[in-house]
């Protein structure tokens, strides 16, 4: 499974940061999350997928 990124982190990098930076560092994090949402959904359909072709197969 996907593994999650925790917040303390994130957040005490962005608290003492400039406004521009702050901005950088949350469009990064965005895409990085909408990635990795792309990734899970990408794996859930080949799981689906897969399940599907066994399912076709066991059946005469």
């Amino acid at each position: 499974m996907l593994r999650r990124r925790r917040n303390h982190q994130f957040k005490r990098n962005t608290k003492y940061t400039s406004p521009n930076r702050r901005r950088v560092m949350m469009k990064n994090a965005h895409r990085k999350m909408l990635l990795r949402h792309r990734i899970f959904a990408l794996i859930q359909m080949e799981e689906q997928r897969d399940a599907k072709a066994a399912t076709a197969v066991v059946q005469p």
